[in-house]
């Protein structure tokens, strides 16, 4: 095999059998040659392993890596340890992609120096057997103003400019090894929008080829729907960690405001697809715990871009769940203005009450 690899396909495999020939053959008949196939096989029951092994037969591209079953997250970074191209994508095993997918976004990536890549996508309906349109993103235009786009260049929208999906985008290895950017382990959902934010917060160059390249499967029984229902806690942890992160690297001054945005419209979309006893749940976990480690508390008016998110995230720092339901059945809206003077309020009663205790504890 050439040592002159330039992109090394890294897709993780849990009991994909279904779909899994379709997704390795539009990857080994890619236009572009030079290249390798890492499957990263966690721990399936099915006989995806069998077709793993068939293929690495045919193809001296393929590589495969076996694990007890250990999510997503440790799988993609088992791959990128053994990644030896010089970018690298991480595609999903149930998807399927254009044969001009990885030579468009290489020869983008090389012309232009890029640190990320991007690529249009459509959804594939697999009940119906038909495509869809992607919903747009926030900020997805400013690829249509810049060819080349950045964090220096766009600090206040720059992590709402794409989705947070993975399959779609292909980063240059040597950036994500100086940067040390890898799928936080502990995650099972929602690990791939921590790993794009992150990257998007370091990365000096971003491009994106304006042409549907990738075929996003969804389907009743998807996996990852299940997941979404068992790991949704997750959710708000996963925004304070990449806080974590952009303060680490000093990044969170500068992307402030499109943190705040994207983690409130985020939770404010999570919040409406979730059933009610779990609404409560997540509602009161921001409420008492993450609206402040988000930094939401902090937040003026003007800064929110959506009015509807804007005066959402105002009930969460103001009222428990049941006290907004009760509020909400009524009709009644918090004002925006309000909160700044309820918190302050908040933290003088705060003080006060330790004052209390403390001088209440001397007496005994």
């Amino acid at each position: 095999m050439s040592d002159n690899i330039k992109v090394s396909v890294v897709m993780p495999i849990y009991n994909a059998y279904s779909y899994l020939r379709p997704a390795i053959d539009c990857v080994i008949d890619q236009t572009l040659q030079d290249i390798e196939l890492i499957c990263v096989d966690d721990g399936s029951t099915d006989h995806s392993l069998d077709i793993l092994k068939e293929y690495q037969q045919l193809d001296k591209r393929v590589r495969i890596i076996t694990q007890s079953n250990a999510g997503p997250s440790i799988a993609r970074n088992k791959g990128l340890m053994r990644a030896r191209g010089d970018f690298v994508i991480f595609l999903d095993a149930d998807d399927f992609v254009e044969n001009t997918l990885l030579e468009k976004l290489y020869t983008l990536a090389v012309e232009d120096n890029l640190d990320i890549a991007v690529a249009k996508f459509d959804i594939y309906n697999d009940k119906k057997a038909r495509f869809e349109p992607a919903i747009k993103c926030d900020h997805g235009e400013i690829f249509e103003e810049n060819r080349v786009v950045s964090k220096s260049t766009y600090p206040d929208c720059i992590l709402q400019s794409t989705t947070m999906y993975i399959w779609n985008k292909l980063f240059r290895r040597s950036f994500l090894k100086e940067k040390e950017l890898s799928f936080d382990p502990e995650l099972r959902v929602f690990e791939d929008a921590y790993f794009v934010v992150t990257s998007l917060s370091l990365a000096s160059a971003v491009g994106k080829v304006h042409e549907v390249l990738v075929h996003h499967r969804v389907y009743a029984d998807q996996a990852k729907k299940k997941l979404f229902k068992k790991y949704f806690r997750q959710v708000p942890e996963i925004y304070a960690r990449i806080k974590d992160f952009l303060m680490h690297y000093g990044m969170y001054t500068p992307l402030s405001q499109s943190f705040l945005n994207l983690s409130a419209s985020r939770f404010y979309k999570i919040y409406n697809l979730l059933w009610s006893d779990a609404k409560e749940e997540f509602f009161d976990m921001y409420h008492f715990d993450y609206a402040e480690r988000l930094g939401w508390t902090k937040a003026h008016p003007e800064e929110f871009e959506a009015e509807e998110v804007r005066d959402f995230v105002a009930s969460v720092l103001m009222y428990t769940h049941k006290q907004y339901a009760r509020r909400d059945g009524k009709g009644k809206r918090v004002k925006i203005d309000r909160v700044g003077p309820y918190l302050r309020f908040k933290a003088r009663l705060e003080k006060f009450k330790g004052y209390f205790r403390k001088n209440k504890e001397k007496e005994l």
